[in-house]
């Protein structure tokens, strides 16, 4: 089957007209069948091409309603999409050449043309044309803004990218001088608003010709999400560095104030003892006040350095396996005195057997006994303690019926320096708010994990999932049955 490429010839002359008519017709081909249509003026060709589909149009530059280089922007203005093809009379001047920059196809001089020149120069200029217009395609579909701005700063192109980023309509900015800085040397900044508030484009500018003329690219690309990261990461390394500082002042602080504080505690436990004589009423109730601070401050210290160890990778955790019920029932056993002082009552409730856990047991023990202080200070009635193998770890709940822990306050609770309901002033609980994050760093170098929810009818309820040990480790631990204790 033929190929049909329809041909507009807007041609004054009309012997050219009749000659050029043959030759379209002797170029024809048993592949290609050319089709032309004449029109005398511009106005009659711009008529046709506004009623009838063409592939191709050859124009004379100089008609009766118009002349030079004129005629071929009005002609492609009504029609962007045709490839044209200049017909001149003369040997290739620089009307001609300029007429290529403007955006003609190819030109064809009127005295030597022939079927085959003809034939020639329209295949040529429709592969140009499917090339020029394939590269438009990925310039209008560039992410990326794409302008073309002269010397005087008039924008004489701009991609549907462009338009978006500088939010304009195509009206409002071809034509028209460029609103921003033209800086050369380097890439710029352009603050650019719009609908969702000021972003940041980067803009680069290249010398090109452009349609004959020399002109500026300019390539514009939105950078503010890459400078919201990088605040981000300035922001962020810079509340490290801070953090970094914060701990290495706390660490200095806390081995330098560990000698005079031993020192201390040395000289009033002397004076407690009475080695130093005998004290009067008011001065061993001084003296008891002041060992009682000197006890706080020794805990508060050994936070602050077991914190700094295990942040920052000094703390290493002896992992062997242990028996998980034997370490409840001792940690418990050890707290009851204590639970009867205040009228809690404590309860175990563990299922006839557990396997061996995979851990530092001294790190479990102090995680253990953090979480049960806790719910000391906060449980009302009753304490409640229980264990239960959950896949392939084991979950150790400890649940107080105190009122629980706001959700929006469950995690942040395991951040330092983070209490909830710190009373002001008295004889309250004056922590410093690092246990549970000392409970957490534990159990991540314990490949554990540590959370807190609310438990119905009772209060908060914290729980403790700690590693498996090898099945083949089973028989390294004594098991322990132990029955369930209400």
């Amino acid at each position: 089957m033929n190929q049909r490429i329809n041909v507009l010839l807007i041609e004054d002359d009309p012997d050219f007209a009749l000659l050029l008519n043959h030759y379209v017709n002797d170029a024809c081909g048993e592949e290609i069948m050319y089709v032309l249509e004449t029109a005398s003026s511009l106005r009659e060709g711009l008529e046709l091409l506004a009623r009838k589909e063409f592939d191709i149009a050859l124009l004379d530059l100089n008609l009766p309603d118009s002349q030079g280089l004129a005629t071929l922007t009005r002609l492609r203005d009504q029609a962007p999409g045709i490839p044209a093809v200049v017909l001149t009379n003369l040997e290739p001047e620089a009307l001609d050449l300029q007429a290529i920059g403007a955006g003609a196809q190819d030109f064809l001089m009127k005295s030597k043309v022939d079927p085959q020149q003809l034939r020639r120069v329209i295949g040529y200029a429709l592969e140009r044309s499917r090339i020029f217009s394939q590269s438009e395609t990925l310039v209008r579909g560039s992410p990326d803004g794409i302008m073309i701005i002269d010397d005087e700063g008039m924008v004489l192109y701009a991609n549907p990218a462009a338009l978006t980023l500088l939010n304009r309509t195509l009206e409002k900015i071809q034509g028209r001088l460029f609103e921003y800085p033209l800086t050369t040397g380097g890439p710029c900044e352009l603050k650019l608003p719009g609908p969702d508030g000021e972003r940041t484009a980067e803009m680069r500018l290249s010398e090109v010709i452009w349609r004959g003329r020399k002109t500026r690219l300019a390539t514009i690309r939105d950078i503010s999400e890459l400078k919201r990261l990088e605040q981000a990461r300035a922001e962020f390394k810079e509340q490290r560095r801070m953090d970094q500082l914060k701990d290495k002042l706390l660490d200095t602080v806390s081995h330098e104030l560990r000698t005079p504080l031993s020192i201390i505690m040395a000289a009033v436990g002397n004076i407690r003892d009475r080695l130093a004589g005998p004290l009067t009423e008011d001065q061993e109730e001084m003296i008891q006040s002041a060992d009682r601070n000197i006890q706080r401050l020794t805990r508060i210290l050994n936070n602050f350095l077991d914190l700094s160890r295990l942040e920052s990778g000094g703390a290493r955790a002896d992992r062997q396996p242990f028996d998980p019920s034997s370490l409840l029932r001792e940690i418990t056993d050890d707290l009851r005195l204590t639970c009867k002082g205040k009228n809690v009552q404590l309860l175990l409730t563990l299922p006839p057997e557990l396997p061996p856990a995979f851990a530092d047991k001294d790190m479990i023990t102090q995680v253990i006994g953090n979480v049960l202080d806790n719910a000391l200070r906060y449980a009302r009635e009753r304490i409640q303690v229980r264990a239960e193998h959950d896949g392939e770890k084991i979950v150790v709940s400890i649940i107080d019926d105190g009122r629980g822990i706001p959700e929006a306050r469950r995690e942040d609770i395991f951040n330092r320096f983070v209490q909830l309901e710190r009373p002001k002033g008295g004889d309250g609980y004056k922590g410093t708010g690092l246990g549970l994050a000392i409970c957490r760093e534990i159990m991540k170098i314990n490949d554990g994990r540590i959370w807190v929810e609310n438990v119905k009818d009772w209060g908060a309820g914290f729980h403790v999932a700690l590693p498996l040990a090898a099945p083949d480790a089973t028989n390294v631990v004594e098991g322990v049955r132990c029955n369930v204790q209400k």
